[in-house]
């Protein structure tokens, strides 16, 4: 990394009506850093990044450029190639073949956009979730093309990406900025210490608190003490031990008043350390929905399938094991969710579907990407009451698990963004009466606490899992068990 400043940011708003979405003092950007945006859904992270890109104007600030800006949004239909498009670069990353089509896949639209980056490496990449739509192997060439870009900013749910490319990563929240050296990982360990030093802080704050109370406490006895007469003295003789001790009892008493009130005082200025927030710990009673007792919960057998004559499966088997956690690997278009569709129609017409059985006694819970299973009129809790077989107070933990807040629990979901309406989704499969889990892609448009937050329940889950996941980290820290589709075939 040189010394050059290729972009800063001084003095920082914005708002939305009234809400105040970003409100910092400065961000720097030099030549050859490769920084990476992270934060939870809505902290602000796309509108600093379109801040910076000149998308939008800030209310208030400055901002400086010294190089051109390529901008990949998230969401965007153009795949129009520009005047200086390397077709070479389109053809590594799959796009040529399609690229005068009216109409291409999410995938295909992403690798288009992507090869306009590489086209134009002198300039800083800001990138919003380049990763969508793209599978494994997409994501393995943009791990290395990144690497080749001298300097960009990153907003990426993929962990895996942002450990491979990122040398800096900036905490979005509240409208705030923190930065961190050095990569996810590094960003993770920093976090760690700096709970672990706010819990110390507040160990050390309640100790001392305690000391003091304990101090004033006794102090305040002393006193009372002292201005009690002795027992069994007359007035005459109290009076004339008082005239011989060089302070009066009561000047004692006010004495030892003062220092408790002064002890009082030091507690009431201490500097207030909080309790720093844990995430509550609790897993659903999984004895409630009846789990089957056979080794294999699924089996696939001279499994065939075909669109319009396009053969996907052919002769294709597999086996699911009850209470493992497998994940079904392969490219764009290889059959995953073809593969989970069958399940589920196999399941809901109880009987063997294109060589595909379920064993009585499995109830398959699947988390569909356009989200049917939930009511839109209702809130987030009523959709939950709905399905749950739990009790009340597991399906709030769950709720809160996966990060939506008690005033979450009673929007509508009508009012629910895209990620929030996920989450609800997933708690309603936690809490509903199923035992064999269906995921397809969970971890699309998720921010990475949210993931982190799913992975923690899924290692939880007692039950069966089958999901289909691009996201290498999740795969990493979730699956017990790998298939995969390669020719037609589950290997």
């Amino acid at each position: 990394m040189s010394e050059k400043l290729v972009l800063s940011a001084e003095d920082i708003l914005v708002t939305y009506g009234e809400q105040v979405v970003l409100d910092f003092d400065r961000f720097y950007l030099y030549e050859g850093e490769k920084v990476g945006l992270v934060g939870v859904n809505g902290a602000g992270k796309s509108t600093i990044l379109k801040l910076l890109a000149g998308e939008i104007k800030p209310d208030r600030g400055r901002i400086k450029r010294e190089a051109d800006v390529f901008y990949f949004q998230q969401f965007s239909d153009d795949t129009s190639p520009s005047e200086d498009m390397d077709y070479g670069e389109a053809g590594r990353l799959g796009g040529t073949d399609r690229l005068w089509q009216d109409r291409v896949s999410g995938g295909e639209n992403t690798r288009i956009r992507l090869a306009q980056l590489f086209s134009n490496p002198g300039a800083i990449a800001m990138l919003d979730e380049p990763t969508s739509n793209l599978d494994a192997e997409g994501i393995e060439l943009l791990k290395k093309r990144l690497r080749q870009i001298p300097t960009l900013l990153l907003i990426s749910h993929d962990r895996s990406l942002c450990n491979a490319v990122c040398d800096r990563i900036v905490e979005v929240s509240f409208g705030k900025i923190e930065s961190f050296d050095g990569n996810y990982d590094a960003y993770l360990e920093q976090k760690a210490l700096q709970r672990q030093t706010a819990w110390d802080a507040y160990d050390q704050y309640q100790s001392e608190k305690r000391r003091l109370q304990k101090v004033y406490q006794e102090k305040k006895a002393k006193a009372k003490k002292v201005e009690k007469k002795p027992k069994n003295l007359s007035p005459s003789e109290a009076k004339a031990i008082a005239l011989c001790a060089k302070r009066k009892p009561e000047d004692k008493a006010r004495g030892l008043e003062k220092s408790a009130t002064n002890v009082l005082k030091r507690i009431e200025h201490m500097e207030v350390k909080e309790k720093p927030k844990e995430e509550p710990v609790v897993r659903p009673d999984s004895r409630l929905t009846n789990p089957p007792r056979n080794p294999i919960v699924i089996r696939g057998e001279d499994v065939h399938f075909s669109y319009e004559n396009h053969p996907i499966f052919c002769g294709a088997k597999f086996e699911i094991p009850g209470g493992e956690k497998v994940v079904i690997l392969g490219g764009n278009g290889t059959g995953k969710t073809t593969l989970l569709d069958l399940m589920e129609k196999a399941y809901r017409q109880q009987e063997k579907q294109s060589g595909i059985s379920i064993v009585p006694g499995a109830k398959i819970g699947y988390a569909k990407q356009d989200m049917s299973q939930i009511d839109p009129e209702k809130t987030v809790l009523e959709n939950v009451r709905q399905v749950s077989i739990q009790t009340e107070s597991v399906a709030r933990i769950i709720l809160a698990r996966l990060l939506l807040t008690e005033r979450d629990m009673q929007k509508r979901v009508s009012d629910l963004s895209g990620g929030e309406r996920m989450k609800l989704a997933f708690a309603m499969l936690f809490v509903a009466d199923v035992n064999l889990i269906v995921l397809d892609e969970p971890t699309n448009y998720l921010d990475i606490p949210t993931i982190e937050a799913l992975e923690r329940l899924l290692q939880e889950y007692e039950g069966t899992l089958v999901f289909t996941s691009h996201d290498a980290s999740f795969v990493e820290h979730v699956a017990t068990k790998r298939l995969y589709i390669k020719d037609g075939l589950i290997l």
